[in-house]
């Protein structure tokens, strides 16, 4: 088991892979969530392939508004472990909030591929298409003005 050497408050704690963890998430609830990411990535360092760290940091760089970066470590996750169902959902809604829409979509069918009875999957992705023919409609004055009569 790897021990890290954590420097706290001044003080210094020697802290295994199941403590740091619990420490950052107790950060997490506390609210200081770049010391909690600083943590979940120093177990990245000796566990690059755990989803369950990945889709961590996803969910606080999402509460952070980083979206991009929370897209990033939620396909981490969902690389390492393709059948993670929470992640590609996570991964869904931060695309959500950067307005790729169709991007969402594939990823909340990948959710309703592994578990089809998602219901939270199945109206998220309704929410994403409802966004998409939003995006596509078309005013019939302005498409009076670019369409001609062939003669």
């Amino acid at each position: 088991m790897t021990t890290f050497i954590l420097h706290y408050h001044n003080t210094i704690h020697m802290l295994d892979a199941r403590d740091l963890f619990s420490e950052a998430t107790e950060l997490v609830e506390l609210g200081r969530l770049d010391e909690a990411v600083a943590l979940f990535q120093a177990l990245l360092k000796t566990d690059s392939n755990n989803a369950t760290l990945w889709n961590n940091i996803g969910i606080i760089l999402f509460r952070q508004g980083k979206y991009r970066e929370a897209v990033n470590s939620f396909g981490q996750a969902t690389d390492v472990d393709p059948e993670f169902t929470n992640a590609w959902f996570n991964k869904s809604l931060a695309l959500v909030n950067l307005g790729k829409y169709l991007e969402a979509i594939r990823a909340f069918d990948k959710v309703l591929k592994i578990n089809p009875h998602d219901e939270r999957a199945r109206e998220q992705r309704d929410l994403a298409q409802k966004k998409i023919m939003e995006s596509i409609s078309f005013s019939p004055q302005s498409t009076e003005k670019q369409t001609k009569l062939c003669k």
